[in-house]
């Protein structure tokens, strides 16, 4: 597969295969001197930001200051978007930009959650399969595991498990969120990228999202961007404000939930 021409100009890094158990304890996603362009203008500024292993890490600011544009760089789809990226991101300790890089797999490994869900016109079972057939080949046998597994870890299989061959877009808009989410877990991610999921859902999906978020950060390290600080506070375990410094996003805060929204510039983002 050829990958997409880089617009960037980074540190390469050793992909070394072996994690050491210092890479294990800490950060699973390092960003260190990010800048994103887009021609001359400059989008955001990160200068230093490290994602938490097993903990949820919400991202808050007003709109239009490069929330969802950070979480785009965290797993290179800013390749497809013509956007021009220096700096670096770090994870398992590895540069995302090295040369080399399958990008294929990191996007597996770092899963995204989109605003809308992204069902495509087939099946539940095939919506689920949609990533993780791509990255290794099962068989039969493997294939119904893998989507009961994720379903389940999504927390849909005794709602869709009956009709796993039906169209997908016959689900509602929350069973839709959490079949994509089922999607993305079916490629067996370190790091999940939420880019406010609830956003389009009713109370009780949100409710549902919420719940999930508690149960995945055991085995996943998770990323939200949330414009509502009441859910930044009852699923956030760390927050990062980014906002508008003279026309660029900047990351501006970052630490405990209450020591964030708890400085006079953060309560601007409520």
């Amino acid at each position: 597969m050829t990958e997409p021409a880089l617009d960037t100009d980074h540190t390469t890094a050793s992909m070394s295969q072996t994690e050491s158990p210092h890479i294990m304890s800490g950060p699973v996603l390092r960003i260190r001197d990010l800048s994103v362009y887009a021609g001359k203008k400059h989008l955001l500024r990160v200068e230093s930001l490290d994602i938490p292993r097993h903990e949820v890490l919400g991202i808050i600011g007003p709109s239009g200051s490069g929330k969802s544009t950070l979480l785009r760089v965290l797993n290179r789809l800013t390749d497809l978007t013509g956007l021009k990226v220096t700096g670096d991101v770090f994870f398992q300790e590895k540069s995302i930009f090295a040369r080399g890089t399958d990008v294929d797999h990191l996007r597996a490994s770092i899963g995204m959650l989109f605003q809308q869900p992204v069902v495509f016109p087939t099946t539940i079972m095939e919506n689920v399969l949609f990533g993780a057939k791509r990255l290794r080949s099962m068989s039969r046998g493997e294939q119904l595991e893998c989507v009961e597994s994720a379903l389940r870890e999504a927390a849909i299989w005794e709602e869709v498990k009956d009709r796993l061959k039906r169209p997908a877009l016959q689900l509602s808009v929350g069973q839709q969120q959490r079949l994509c989410l089922a999607r993305t877990l079916a490629t067996q991610p370190n790091v999940i990228l939420m880019d406010e999921p609830t956003s389009a859902l009713d109370p009780r999906s949100t409710e549902a999202i919420e719940s999930l978020v508690f149960k995945l950060k055991k085995r996943h390290s998770i990323v939200l961007v949330t414009h509502q600080i009441a859910q930044a506070r009852r699923v956030a375990d760390k927050l990062a404000l980014i906002d508008v410094v003279q026309g660029t996003g900047e990351l501006v805060c970052q630490g405990d939930v209450d020591t964030v929204l708890g400085q006079a510039g953060c309560l601007a983002a409520e």
